[in-house]
């Protein structure tokens, strides 16, 4: 017997229709389900955020609606150690394999352990300094090694502006050591999943998902080098707010507070990836045409 947790992105009917439609033929075929309610815009579901506590004991963790719902439910199984699938019912679904005709064989072939498994690597992120919480739900971590906290970053993080307008001054170091500085909107650290989202906007470059690796990529440097840096996974790499204008750390497309000049944004790899399960069927080449450039003839 296997016990699924699925996620449904809120205020979608049909999502919701076919979360029922899995829970009923998972529970026909002998396993457990746990239908997780989904927060809202603020991250809340009367009060209460989605908790790792929720995901503990799952043996698998299925996401129904589009790349925000399967970000959302990233981290939380990430510190649970759960593998995790996404079916896709949003526009582009980069990161979700599995379309919702292809729910039921998705999850009677991961139940039987017939499913691909792949391992994805995530970033850490820390702050040092000065970091203003935005409201919502937190979705930090506790760090093993201190009291501190940590960001689970599938896709990437960002520093960036927060005065339109104007550009921050940012510094950048890797292993302690001083590397390039920029003033533009803002710097990312993207993971190779992520290289297509956030990363390739800004002209980075498109890193094999297998790959274990970080890219650092200026986001409309003024007058600097706009080159990315792809960084081998031991190393760390660390974002500097220098005097001026304060910044906005962002973790896959949530906003996690405002930093004060003086703070510092650090990125390793994280010591576990995440693992996915997939069906196997587009492989990355496949992947990439098909929504990246889903017009052109295979």
């Amino acid at each position: 017997m296997s016990t699924v947790a699925i996620l449904v992105r809120p205020a979608h009917p049909k999502a919701a229709r076919l979360a029922a439609e899995a829970a009923l033929w998972l529970n026909d075929h002998g396993h457990e389900v746990r239908l997780l309610e989904s927060p809202g815009k603020d991250g809340a579901r009367g009060g209460d955020p989605l908790t790792v506590a929720e995901l503990s004991g799952a043996d698998l963790a299925v996401s129904l609606g589009g790349d925000g719902t399967f970000l959302r439910l990233v981290p939380l199984a990430y510190a649970a150690g759960v593998p995790v699938m996404g079916v896709n019912f949003g526009r582009l679904g980069y990161l979700l394999e599995v379309e919702p005709d292809r729910m039921i064989t998705a999850l009677e072939r991961a139940v039987a352990g017939d499913a691909v498994l792949e391992d994805r690597t995530v970033l850490a992120v820390t702050v040092e300094g000065t970091l203003t919480p935005a409201p919502g739900d937190d979705r930090s971590l506790p760090d093993p090694d201190g009291g501190g906290r940590w960001w689970v970053g599938l896709n990437e993080m960002v520093v960036e502006k927060t005065v339109p307008g104007h550009m921050v001054s940012l510094s950048t170091a890797v292993d302690g050591q001083p590397c390039l500085s920029y003033n533009a909107d803002g710097v990312l650290v993207a993971t190779p999943t992520g290289s297509t989202a956030y990363n390739l906007s800004a002209g980075g470059p498109v890193i094999s998902p297998r790959l274990r690796a970080m890219v650092l990529t200026p986001v409309a440097p003024h007058l600097s080098i706009g080159a990315s840096v792809v960084m081998h996974p031991d190393q760390v790499v660390t974002v500097g707010l220098k005097e001026g204008q304060p910044a906005v750390l962002v973790v896959d497309g949530r906003e996690v507070g405002q930093l004060a000049p003086g703070a510092a944004v650090s990125c390793r790899v994280a010591p576990e990836p995440v693992r996915f399960v997939l069906l196997g069927e587009r492989g990355f080449a496949g992947l990439l045409r098909t929504t990246l450039a889903p017009d052109q003839d295979p």
